[in-house]
């Protein structure tokens, strides 16, 4: 038979018939482009099916869904099935789809769990659990038309309601006054008289107006069992006060009809309880509650799930899941969102500040960052400590919170606009550097992806460290090539070709927000809700620089009638020069199409930054008058005014209102000048190898004066301090305690510090020990023993660098005040260690006295950046006498190469089931990573278990394998300078007869790390 394939346009997709193979080009000027071809024909039988292509080591794997704290998978295995969990690594809202960086994307046609082995630099394996394969492709020259492409297959992320895009607000109020919830707001505060629906009109809508912040609409029934009670009353009294109703559902929405058509519920918020099931079950559910709006009412549907599959963007908002507030939390939902949107899903979102826990700064941390996102939302009525609401906090957070959410009340038809392009193209609203920047070598990676664009022209790098821990400084932020304006303070500079990295200070009410020169961002009038004010101007807000475009959509904001043409569009065009200033035209064309409520006239204003003063503003011939300042410019029907000290200055200019149908045109008369130098952005102060404070939590404490907590000697505050005590219910005994850091960290030494009085010498710790571990209770062996000297000022221990998640400290005795040797408190000490010998009754409890701390920081092993390596073990040399127990390449006992669970493995070794290979490490390797299972030309025979070992300590256990499964250990090896990979245990019909391999077994690295087999 000869080979055969299918030719378009815009691909070719070649067949090799013996034995049957596909790959795939994408067609272009000057020649086909090789996308992938398949290295083995596909794999199916009655559990899986699996797909083997080839990868370029260039090339970027995107997609999967929402897959919490990432959006690039290169070098990982992406998982597509639910995690059941909420946090960082987990999958809230899964879909079977790739997108690759070289210009193909893949969506799987199925209900079924999936994992797509990304981590090897020339090949993907792509498994679905299930007996068929069923597979869509598509290609495009960028990820713009295979994102496209593949919404249009899945459905895209429809248009909001325009309110839809302000604050809203959850909790339930039909509970008896919190009888049934105790402890779920602080003492003191009362939903209300009644504790029932109704009580949100005037305990929480009304106390937003009170305090003149913004907000949108209210879920009041969230919560289990909740319910609600009057719903159309709750409903017209919300309305009083602009916001929206929506209910949350736990149980199904058989009553939809009546609570949106009747009622008037307008929102939908669906619960874990009942999408739990997920996959199909969770989409029907979803398209129940979509329809059920869609069908009762002229209004867009808005809903919010978890457990999505590929398609849910067509239905709801895809919510990340129920977490504990932190700074981690603010940290990883940035890729989260990122991702979401590279995978379809345009509106992705989490709680503002989670629904557990919280603080006011971390609340505002949150909502700063999620101001500038589609949707948010506060879920109330979980936390003991904190409402979610943004009015709730003292000052100056509630300025803060009114500042930011009016600022995106403000910015809604910039937003509305991207919308509005996720609704026709599929293109996120949030978007990672290599949408709108490709040429930017970093873009495609992971490297900044604790930052964001919204839309091509604002870059957002959210603050996620607290004030104290990072001594108020955003670190890494990265501009691509252009010139970008700092949002703020108006300072400028010029990026070039490999982008630009820079540090940027902050306060509690900053975070950096970059925009493009060039950019022109519409702006609607201060509003607290939608519909508060007609829509009768709009400001431009320009940052000129060449040539500019902006197209203005709008439409009713509500209902669907923009589905059938009821919209209009408004070209917005400046001129400037293309370095430096002069003249800036601005040309805002007429507008185009109608929708019902359209102003016939509206009034129009720009806020030009310019460090220049015009000499005159002309519009269509006539010149403006010039108003000395803010106030006299509002007050006026038209003119301009110019404030050289906002934002190194800006130009305001106002017209009167005129005709939408007719355009106008702006010529601001700014003098020429060259282009002004860069202006200075400082280099953030070094941190040190301090952890930060909020990256450390007690997991346990010693017995704590009241007032003095252990966190006081981590705030960097040496006016506070950290004290133990002795009482009657913590007699004697070592005092100790436990630090997690949140994840594995390289740890290499503890600095700490005594009081800072003339006390200096009370309470300072002797005899120590530190352990390390990643669970609490598994510490071995202490890691370092040690005394300290009797010192005014800090003392540092050093250890080598150890690897863990938890710190244990141990204090075994603490100094004399008076002098050399341990406290005369500790007995045992002094009797063993002092000049004179003693009997001490061994029966009797260590005795240490208090200790008192000002400081105590944990420090990490800082590694230098360096390239990556990633090296097969199968890659190094083996020693003679391994020769006959490990088999380079394939399986031990003679066929040509690894094969487990019907799949192939180009690399890795095999053994049998009694083997030991060392290794002997140097450098900074990071990872080893293994797929270990039993090779399948001796599955019959049994199975044995794989261990890793390092520095002599068992790192991983895989417990019994057998055929046909397959395991994928990914084991941190910081630190380390030997390891071990063994086999034992063999059991079976022929134990014997066992065999097994170390798949893929690599080290992950940096160039210069260096590791080798060694003979036994």
């Amino acid at each position: 038979a000869t080979d055969a394939g299918i030719r378009t346009a815009a691909l070719v997709l070649h067949i090799q018939r013996q034995p049957l193979r596909l790959a795939l080009d994408r067609r272009q000027d000057g020649g086909d482009v090789p996308l992938w071809r398949e290295l083995q024909p596909l794999d199916l039988d009655a559990a899986q099916s699996v797909q083997v292509l080839t990868s370029q080591a260039d090339e970027h794997f995107y997609g999967g869904g929402q897959q919490n704290g990432r959006f690039e998978f290169k070098g990982r295995e992406l998982e597509v099935s639910y995690s059941g969990g909420w946090e960082e690594g987990d999958r809230p809202n899964p879909a079977p789809m790739l997108l690759s960086s070289r210009g193909w994307g893949m969506l799987r046609n199925t209900w079924s769990d999936g994992s797509y082995d990304l981590r090897q630099a020339d090949q993907a394996t792509l498994l679905h659990r299930e007996d068929r394969f069923d597979a869509y492709y598509f290609v495009g020259p960028s990820l713009h038309a295979l994102l496209d492409r593949y919404t249009a297959l899945t459905g895209r992320a429809g248009l909001l309601p325009r309110w839809a895009f302000s604050y809203g607000d959850a909790d339930c109020y039909n509970d008896g006054d919190n009888i049934k919830k105790p402890g779920s707001v602080p003492d003191g505060w009362s939903d209300g008289p009644t504790g029932s629906t109704a009580d949100v009109v005037d305990s929480v809508a009304r106390q937003y107006r009170d305090h003149d912040m913004p907000g949108g609409w209210i879920l009041p029934n969230d919560g289990y069992g909740c319910g609600y009670k009057k719903l159309p009353e709750t409903v017209k009294g919300l309305a009083q006060y602009g916001f929206k109703t929506g209910l949350w559902t736990e149980n199904g929405v058989d009553k939809i009809a009546w609570e949106v058509g009747t009622a008037g519920s307008r929102v939908q918020k669906l619960d874990v309880a009942w999408t739990g099931k997920g996959y199909q079950f969770a989409m029907d559910a979803n398209q129940s509650a979509f329809t059920g709006i869609l069908h009762n009412s002229d209004s867009r549907p808005f809903l919010w799930t978890v457990m999505g599959w590929a398609g849910i963007q067509r239905y709801a908002v895809a919510w990340t899941g129920d977490q504990s507030s932190s700074w981690d939390y603010i940290r990883w939902h940035i890729p989260t969102l990122v991702g979401s949107g590279l995978s379809g899903m345009a509106y992705a979102s989490g709680d503002v500040d989670a629904i557990f826990g919280g603080s006011a700064e971390t609340f505002t941390r949150d909502l700063q960052w999620k101001s500038f996102t589609p949707v948010l939302m506060g879920m109330s009525g979980w936390s003991g400590n904190a409402r979610k609401h943004p009015w709730w906090f003292d000052e100056p957070y509630r300025s803060i919170n009114r500042d930011y959410l009016k600022l995106k009340m403000r910015m809604t038809p910039y937003m509305y606009g991207l919308a509005q392009e996720a609704a026709t193209t599929g293109a996120p609203l949030l978007r990672a550097l290599m949408w709108d920047y490709p040429q930017d070598p970093q873009a495609y990676t992971e490297a900044h992806k604790y930052q964001f664009l919204l839309g091509r022209d604002l870059l957002i790098a959210p603050v996620y460290r607290s004030q104290a821990a990072s001594r108020g400084w955003r670190r890494d932020i990265h501009l691509p090539q252009g010139r970008w304006i700092d949002y703020w303070d108006g300072r400028q500079l010029q990026a070039g070709a490999p982008g630009r990295d820079l540090d940027r200070a902050v306060d509690l009410a900053t975070i950096p927000v970059f925009v493009r020169a060039g950019a022109i961002i519409p702006m609607y009038p201060d509003m607290l809700y939608d519909g508060q004010k007609p829509l009768d101007e709009v400001t431009f807000d320009l940052y000129p620089q060449g040539e500019a475009q902006y197209t203005l959509y709008e439409d009713d904001g509500n209902t669907r009638r923009y589905e059938k043409g009821e919209s209009s569009t408004q070209q917005v065009t400046v001129q400037a020069p293309a370095q430096g200033t002069g003249p800036v035209q601005v040309h805002i064309g007429a507008v185009q199409g109608q929708y019902a409520g359209q102003l016939p006239q509206r009034r129009y204003a720009l806020r030009v930054l310019s460090r220049q003063r015009p000499t005159a503003v002309v519009l269509g011939g006539r010149t403006l008058p010039m108003l000395a300042d803010k106030a006299a410019w509002q007050a006026a029907g038209e003119g301009w005014y110019f404030d050289a000290a906002e934002r190194r200055g800006t130009l305001h200019v106002r017209s009167a209102p005129s005709d939408i149908r007719q355009p106008l045109a702006f010529r601001l008369e700014l003098p020429v000048a060259a282009a002004a130098a860069d202006d200075a952005f400082p280099a953030a102060p070094e941190l040190g190898r301090a952890l930060p404070s909020d990256s450390l939590l007690v997991v346990n404490r010693p017995a704590e004066e009241q007032g003095y907590a252990l966190e006081k000697a981590f705030d960097d505050d040496p006016a506070t301090w950290f004290r133990t005590v002795r009482n009657q219910a913590v007699k004697t005994g070592a005092h100790e305690w436990v630090i997690g850091f949140g994840e594995r960290k390289l740890i290499e030494g503890i600095e700490l510090a005594p009081r800072n009085d003339q006390h200096w010498k009370s309470g300072q710790i002797r005899d120590y020990e530190i352990y390390m571990a990643d669970s609490n209770g598994e510490w071995g062996e202490p890691i370092k023993r040690g005394r300290l000297t009797l010192q005014q000022g800090r003392q540092q221990i050093d250890f080598p660098a150890q690897a863990g998640r938890l710190l244990r400290f141990r204090v075994l005795s603490t100094q004399n005040p008076e002098g050399d040797g341990a406290s005369a408190a500790d007995p045992m000490v002094s009797a063993a260690q002092g000049g004179v010998a003693r009997a001490v009754d061994a029966l009797q409890p260590r005795d240490v006295g208090p200790i008192v701390l000002s400081s105590f920081h944990v420090l990490e092993h800082a590694q230098a950046e360096k390239p990556a390596q990633q090296l097969y073990l199968s890659a190094l040399p083996l020693p003679a006498a391994l020769h006959a127990r490990v088999a380079v390449d394939h399986a031990l006992g003679g066929q040509a190469e690894l094969r487990m669970n019907g799949l192939h493995f180009r690399r890795g070794l095999g053994v049998n089931a009694d083997s030991r290979i060392d290794l002997a490490l140097t450098g900074n390797w990071r990872l080893l990573r293994a797929d270990l299972g039993i090779d399948d030309q001796c599955r019959a025979a049994g199975g044995m278990q794989f261990q890793v070992w390092g520095d002599n300590r068992l790192l991983y256990d895989s417990g019994l394998v057998k055929a046909p499964g397959v395991v994928k250990p990914e084991l941190d090896v910081r630190g380390l300078h030997t390891l071990s990979l063994r086999t034992l245990g063999a059991q079976g019909d022929h134990p014997a007869q066992v065999c097994g391999n170390w798949a893929n077994a690599a080290l992950i690295g940096q160039e210069g790390d260096t590791a080798s087999i060694v003979s036994p």
